[in-house]
């Protein structure tokens, strides 16, 4: 298993980790077995973390609308983060802005997937790395 985020290119660099967290956020909801086991340290507790590779990218010259097709077409778990979520901190707020739209609706600002390495890869093949 594997996961790849694209990022929208022009994102400063405070709104993309935002965005990463987000989707990477929601990505591993109840896909609890990709979540190591807590750690206990001398003095501190080591939260779990991913067991799986996460890699993050750059949108490119790639539409959103290609990406959301190959997300589908490779039955990836897919979560699409919009400018409409990330310009509140009121989750009805949230709700309310995207029930019911549709991407030609919507200000995308990433999309992250979950699956088997070989179809994220072919997924985020063509895809330059953020650096």
């Amino acid at each position: 298993m594997k996961i790849a985020i694209v990022l929208k290119e022009d994102l400063g660099i405070g709104f993309a980790a935002n965005a990463a967290a987000c989707i990477a956020s929601g990505l591993f909801h109840r896909e609890n077995e990709l979540h190591g086991e807590k750690i206990e340290g001398n003095d501190l507790s080591f939260i779990p973390i991913t067991k799986i590779p996460l890699m993050i990218f750059r949108q490119n010259s790639k539409p959103w609308e290609e990406l959301l097709k190959r997300a589908k077409r490779n039955k990836l778990k897919y979560m699409l983060f919009t400018k409409e979520a990330q310009s509140t901190t009121d989750y009805v707020e949230y709700i309310n802005r995207v029930n019911n739209k549709r991407l030609e609706d919507v200000v995308p600002l990433g999309i992250g997937v979950l699956g088997e390495d070989s179809l994220v890869n072919k997924f985020s093949g063509d895809l330059p790395l953020l650096k």
